[in-house]
């Protein structure tokens, strides 16, 4: 304990500015003429003696990072921050993993995730967030600490997910079904080689159970609408990739999901119901209940004409502008864009919605070019033949550079002036993986896709897009809808290339 001397009477605003107080209660007469509020005044009687524990325990401390400023310049950024601990203790690293993620992820993929966490029971959301946000920084700094950390909220968010499945209060909330994205995101995010896929699709398969369970209550919130409509996306991806069919019910539920939907964004369940009928198609294809090449081919255009039918009719908000770009001298695989063109859209919604129009289209030609390729000339005329390839082959081209040319925005190299987000690195590795497999992708080409997915793994931390170049560079089949027959004309064999 300290004698201090006399301390001011002043009020606790005139004595910081060094103003003449009358002390005049309920306000002294400075505050009043300043038409504030008077904070008060302090016990001149209590400040006569001060404890100085915590000030010795502080000036001791300075010195310590004073004598190690030189041999470590972030000691001098704590010091420097230190008066900042009397109003309160930094972000802890859980909570800056949240907030990573929010700012490139959640904030744009899923806003209401934000008022989910901070409802004190979700603890399975604000487990799983910040299990996703360290996994993304253990692979941006290639932290074991980091990863070990994000593992265990891992296993706290799948025990208390597991748990929520199981009650009858919380299986159909919002809350447990966003708890399971947030744990097939965690696995995008963690995988280190390319059985991230089945792990990932028996996710989706938990995923398409919830969701069929949940019924048509569930579309009758914002946020019940979202997630059914991201999951939705995932699992047709996933069954499409299998070569598997869809249940009824998704197809039920998204023809529902209309009638709750804004008139711009119905177009989602329009396309939604399309890619479904084209993942049945595949399925039908691959298991051979469709065998007979002109039924196979006639089926594959019907279903590409309804995927055409949909997307002229877009709302104006859906339309993209394309920019020109001045072509490039130096190698191609240095540059985030192949081709002249980059295209510009009005959010990542309608980018990424765009970009599984084309890869659906460009599965249906692929698998056109093979049934020609593979068909008897006594079934398909040579002129038949040669309009069929000369169309498809046109159309694939088109719309592998289209992809090509959304990559820029998904990525933020494009001049929307953003960073690149978590969100937009993982939509576009599915449309990459797509052209890159397809018989139209030279060697420079999957070698600028491989590049572009290293980027997006090293720069973003998201495993999935790194496994998937090694998927590429290992030249493993990835279009499981084509048939074994088509042997090495598939578009994923490596001696198509």
């Amino acid at each position: 304990m300290v004698y201090c001397g006399k301390p001011s009477t002043a009020c606790d605003r005139c004595r910081p500015r060094r103003l003449k107080c009358d002390r005049a209660t309920p306000s002294c007469s400075q505050c009043m003429r300043a038409q504030v509020i008077c904070p008060g005044y302090r016990d001149a009687l209590d400040l006569n003696f001060r404890d100085q524990s915590d000030d010795v325990v502080r000036k001791v401390a300075r010195q310590g990072q004073r004598k190690s400023v030189i041999t470590a310049r972030t000691s001098q950024q704590v010091v420097r921050s230190t008066p900042l601990l009397t109003f309160g203790l930094p972000p802890s690293r859980d909570e800056l993993a949240k907030g990573y993620f929010f700012t490139n992820f959640g904030g744009c993929h899923m806003p209401y995730l934000l008022a989910m966490s901070e409802h004190p029971r979700e603890c399975s959301i604000n487990a799983a967030l910040t299990a996703v946000g360290l996994a993304a920084l253990a692979n941006l700094h290639v932290s074991q600490q980091l990863m070990l950390a994000a593992r265990r909220h891992y296993t706290t968010a799948l025990s208390q997910t597991n748990h929520a499945l199981g009650d009858a209060a919380s299986f159909r909330k919002n809350e447990t079904l966003a708890g399971v994205i947030l744990l097939s995101t965690f696995e995008l995010i963690t995988c280190g080689d390319g059985s991230f896929i089945d792990r990932w699709a028996r996710h989706m398969d938990g995923a398409a159970r919830l969701i069929e369970i949940r019924g048509t209550r569930q579309l009758k919130t914002p946020e019940g609408l979202h997630l059914f409509t991201v999951l939705r996306s995932q699992i047709v991806i996933g069954r499409v990739y299998e070569g598997r069919y869809t249940s009824p019910i998704l197809t039920h539920l998204t023809e529902e999901a209309q009638k709750y939907r804004s008139p711009d964004f119905q177009v989602l369940d329009q396309l939604g119901l399309a890619i479904i009928r084209v993942c049945n198609f595949c399925a039908a294809v691959k298991d051979g209940t469709l065998t007979q090449p002109t039924e196979i081919i006639r089926s594959a255009l019907d279903l590409d004409a309804d995927l055409v039918s949909i997307l002229l009719s877009v709302p104006d908000s859906w339309v993209y502008s394309t920019a020109e770009l001045p072509e490039f001298k130096q190698e191609r695989t240095m540059h985030a864009v192949w081709g002249d063109k980059i295209h510009l859209y009005r959010n990542l919604t309608i980018s990424t919605a765009w970009n599984k129009y084309r890869s659906t289209r460009l599965i249906l030609h692929e698998l056109i070019i093979n049934t020609v390729h593979t068909c008897p000339l006594n079934i398909i005329s040579h002129q038949e033949r040669q309009t069929l390839l000369d169309q498809s082959q046109k159309m694939s081209r088109q719309i592998v550079q289209d992809i090509c040319a959304s990559v820029p925005y998904h990525l933020g190299t494009s001049d929307r002036g953003s960073n690149p987000t978590i969100s937009g690195g993982i939509t576009i590795v599915w449309p990459l993986l797509v052209t890159a497999t397809s018989r139209f992708a030279s060697r420079d080409f999957r070698e600028w896709v491989m590049s572009c997915l290293d980027g997006i793994g090293h720069y973003l931390g998201i495993n999935q897009a790194l496994a998937s170049a090694r998927l590429l560079r290992d030249g493993v089949e990835t279009q499981s809808w084509i048939s074994s027959e088509y042997g090495n004309s598939s578009p994923g064999s490596s001696s198509s290339r």
